[in-house]
């Protein structure tokens, strides 16, 4: 929270007053996973709830003064996605098997691709951009049938009692032959990724 809805609330706090007399605008930083929730990452996806309703209320008391795109990505490349993790002890750990339990089999956008959208969608003015554009299919799914989409994450993600998260469907469907080289950009299939 502290990062995720705190670090974007208190910049914007601060720029309100120098945005308001350029006409500039803010792009604040959400997530799908506000309405494509995955398990294991709940305080990441309600702290992007949290500020998904930040700036969508933000922008009903701005008015026009400010325009706000709030930016919904999907899996897009970063150190996250391409394995490096925290260990108990407080450790950066590179674990690419465990990345992919976590990320599965869900198609990862370039980060040049994203950032391309990203900026291409703040000078339109746009008010939301789910990105890549195939993740926003996941909305009508989630209004229509929250039922089927829970059952289909349930499923996909979670193993049974004493079953290891890494023999889940999802990640069993990852390591068929092929699969990473079409789901993953280059950058997060290169085993080479710093850990210090």
């Amino acid at each position: 929270m502290d990062v995720n809805f705190w670090g974007q609330v208190y910049c914007t706090y601060f720029a309100i007053p120098h945005l308001r007399k350029s006409k500039g605008k803010i792009v604040a930083m959400a997530s799908s996973s506000v309405w494509l929730s995955f398990p294991r990452v709940t305080v990441y996806n309600a702290s992007k709830a949290a500020v998904m309703s930040f700036f969508e209320t933000l922008r009903i008391e701005v008015g026009s003064d400010i325009g706000i795109t709030i930016i919904n990505p999907g899996v897009i490349e970063s150190e996250i996605t391409k394995g490096r993790f925290m260990s108990q002890e407080g450790r950066m750990e590179l674990d690419q098997e465990m990345r992919d339990v976590e990320m599965s089999a869900i198609p990862m956008e370039s980060a040049e691709g994203c950032a391309k959208a990203i900026l291409k969608s703040a000078c339109r003015g746009d008010r939301y951009l789910a990105t890549p554009s195939w993740i926003s299919s996941a909305l009508p799914l989630k209004i229509l049938c929250p039922e089927v989409l829970d059952w289909f994450n349930r499923m996909m993600f979670i193993t049974g009692p004493k079953k290891s998260q890494r023999e889940a469907p999802s990640k069993k469907i990852l390591d068929l032959p092929g699969v990473k080289k079409f789901m993953y950009p280059s950058s997060v299939q290169n085993q080479e990724v710093k850990v210090d």
